[in-house]
């Protein structure tokens, strides 16, 4: 917290405040979930109650055999001690080819790696850097918009349109066709549709599927890789094309495979950065200044740092000026992190938590659990940004919070989104103050992302 308040602990909230979210069940309801229509669409309120309080669990589940692991020496074996023993499993490639092709997300073994050093260099600390001011840029728009929001802004949609602009400039150079107006509500759709776990992904039959939200995401999906994929061929065909992300991976792709395929593999690519190089930064952002509107202190410090931070007036350096705000992002991540589950299966046998893991069996982690475990946090369903000062973190297993995954496959746009989130975060409070709207509270669903159903409307006033 910034010097000049920090001996103003007694101001804190007490007790802290505690967001809404799905009770956990007394009894895990197992393969039962697939036929209750509210867990399916929102697999957080099947989770039972000792998944928080226990460091593994193993279940059978259909056909396969699970390992709920919450135990950070055993989640470090699996990510990173042993991680080419533990790959994506044929599940998830199932759930995920069909939204997002055999990009980077989807992709295993070497075909992985290949496409992970192509698109590396686009998010290293240098291109990061030289994307502050894009972002600010950015950010300015966004204060004005929320300057004409009439008071009540729904922050989801506001953050959601700053970061479809922003993720369009850094990484497409402006030119992806997809305007915030035609697109949102289809990256919705697509996500949502995708998102249910359903009998017919556990067995490969999503052909099957028929529901409202699986038809409503599937033609959501073909508006979004149809703009998409003539901005490839566009670029494909230019003389002299933006040397920017998009141009250098068609490039590298072309030079390896034949032209459909590298178009092919670049549209893949370009969604999944498109759809989840926003999606989840503009959920985590609408969530911190939610948490931010019901703890007016942590606001205060958060604005006080951030109107020094800018003194200097670098978009480039402010990041690394915003401890407190660090702190409160870091906490928001914790409660609502934008990758949900964690998924590997064992290619041959091994052990975990003392317990005997058979080649083919299936290891799950969910974020969602694990950062509010009971052996791991104190109050761990309150917000709480002192969890991640200096002194909390060193106490801290790196193991115990993954907001963008870990080892060698953590999320290639990390220190993008964290940049991006810092310099949002502090344009908009140094220009508002965020309170409750009054109404219902956000209520928090989880299909691949997770967001705030129905929205977060905040009352927002100028400063």
């Amino acid at each position: 917290m910034p010097d000049a308040v920090a001996a103003a602990a007694i101001a804190l909230p007490t007790p802290r405040f505690r967001p809404p979210a799905p009770e956990p069940l007394e009894r895990d309801p197992g393969v039962m979930m697939l036929f209750n229509p509210r867990m399916t669409r929102n697999p957080l309120t099947a989770i039972p109650r000792e998944a928080f309080e226990r460091p593994y669990r193993k279940a059978r589940f259909l056909h396969l055999t699970y390992h709920g692991v919450y135990e950070p020496d055993a989640i470090k074996r699996v990510l990173l001690d042993r991680a080419d023993a533990y790959v994506r499993p044929g599940l998830v490639q199932r759930i995920l080819r069909p939204l997002l092709g055999d990009s980077l997300l989807s992709a295993n073994g070497e075909d992985w790696r290949r496409q992970r050093r192509l698109m590396a260099p686009a998010f290293a600390p240098p291109a990061v850097a030289g994307a502050a001011p894009q972002i600010d840029a950015a950010a300015g728009r966004s204060c004005a918009r929320m300057a004409d929001g009439g008071g009540t802004v729904d922050v989801a949609v506001e953050a959601t349109r700053a970061t479809l602009e922003i993720i369009d400039a850094t990484l497409f150079s402006g030119a992806s066709g997809m305007p915030f107006e035609d697109t949102a509500s289809d990256v919705r759709d697509l996500l949502a549709g995708g998102g249910e776990l359903r009998l017919s992904q556990v067995f490969g039959l999503q052909a099957l599927d028929w529901g409202v939200a699986q038809r409503r995401g599937r033609r959501a999906q073909t508006r979004l890789r149809s703009r998409m994929a003539a901005m490839i061929r566009a670029r494909a065909e230019a003389d002299d094309p933006p040397d920017d992300f998009v141009t250098r991976m068609l490039r590298a792709f072309l030079a390896e495979h034949p032209r459909e395929a590298a178009e092919r593999l670049t549209l893949d690519n370009a969604m999944t950065f498109f759809v989840a190089g926003h999606e989840t930064t503009a959920n985590g952002l609408a969530w911190a200044l939610y948490l931010l509107s019901r703890d007016p202190q942590a606001q205060a410090w958060a604005r006080e740092e951030a109107v020094e931070a800018w003194r200097g007036g670098d978009p480039a350096a402010v990041a690394d000026r915003l401890m407190y705000l660090r702190m409160v992002w870091d906490e928001t991540l914790r409660l609502y992190p934008p990758v949900l589950r964690i998924d590997r299966q064992a290619t041959e046998d091994d052990e975990l938590c003392g317990e005997p893991v058979k080649a083919g069996d299936m290891v799950t982690i969910w974020p969602w659990v694990l950062h509010r475990h009971r052996r791991l946090w104190d109050e761990p369903d309150a917000f709480n940004p002192e969890n991640f000062d200096p002194e909390a973190r060193a106490g801290r297993h790196r193991y115990q919070y993954l907001p963008f995954g870990a080892g060698p496959r953590i999320c290639i746009g990390m220190g993008l989104a964290n940049t991006e989130a810092l310099i949002l975060l502090s344009r908009w409070l140094t220009a508002f103050r965020f309170e409750p709207a009054g109404g219902a509270e956000p209520w928090p669903r989880a299909d691949i992302a997770l967001r705030a159903d129905g929205g977060i409307p905040l009352r927002v006033s100028r400063l």
